[in-house]
C-alpha cells in the first residue's frame, strides 16, 4: 500500500485559543436572560414537585423551608463548598429526601447547554456557568419559597 505523501491537507481539530471553554467567571451571552432563567426555573420546579410527591408517599412533607435548605446547599456547592448533607433534616428519611433532591438538582447546570458559534459552520456547547446558575437559584427561591400565607 502506497503511503499518502500529500502535506498540509489535514486541518487541525482546534484553532489556537478555542480548545478551552470560557472561564466560569465570564458571563454567558444569553439573548433573553430573564426568559431563559424562567424556563430553567420551570424545569427545576417540575423536579422539586416530583420530589415533593415522592416524599409524600414516604409520609414526608417537603415544604418551602426544606426547598430553601436545598437551594442553600446548591449555592454552597456552586461556590465550591460542600452541599451535602443538606441542613435541616428532621430525621433520617427526611434527610434522605432532601439529599436526593439536592443530588438531582445539582446535575442540572451540566445538563442545560448553551451554544456559541465558533466559526462559520461550527458550534460549541457549554454547560451553564456558576453565575447564571446562582441567578436561577435566586429566582427558584423567590418563586417556590415565598413566605407562606396563614
Amino acid at each position: 500500500m502506497k503511503r499518502d505523501t500529500r502535506m498540509g491537507t489535514v486541518r487541525p481539530l482546534f484553532e489556537m485559543g478555542t480548545e478551552a471553554p470560557p472561564m466560569p467567571e465570564t458571563q454567558q451571552e444569553i439573548d433573553d436572560r430573564k426568559g431563559e432563567a424562567q424556563r430553567i426555573v420551570n424545569r427545576l420546579g417540575a423536579i422539586v414537585e416530583e420530589h415533593r410527591q415522592a416524599a409524600a408517599r414516604l409520609e414526608v412533607e417537603l415544604g418551602a423551608e426544606d426547598v430553601r435548605s436545598v437551594i442553600g446547599a446548591l449555592r454552597d456547592h456552586a461556590h465550591n463548598r460542600p452541599g451535602t448533607p443538606v441542613a435541616g433534616a428532621r430525621d433520617e428519611i427526611h434527610g434522605y429526601c432532601l439529599d436526593r433532591l439536592f443530588d438531582e438538582l445539582v446535575e442540572e447546570p451540566s445538563n442545560i447547554l448553551f451554544t456559541t458559534e465558533t466559526g462559520p459552520d461550527t458550534t460549541r456547547y457549554d454547560a451553564m456557568n456558576g453565575e447564571f446558575w446562582t441567578e436561577c437559584l435566586d429566582l427558584l427561591e423567590s418563586t417556590f419559597c415565598s413566605p407562606e400565607k396563614p
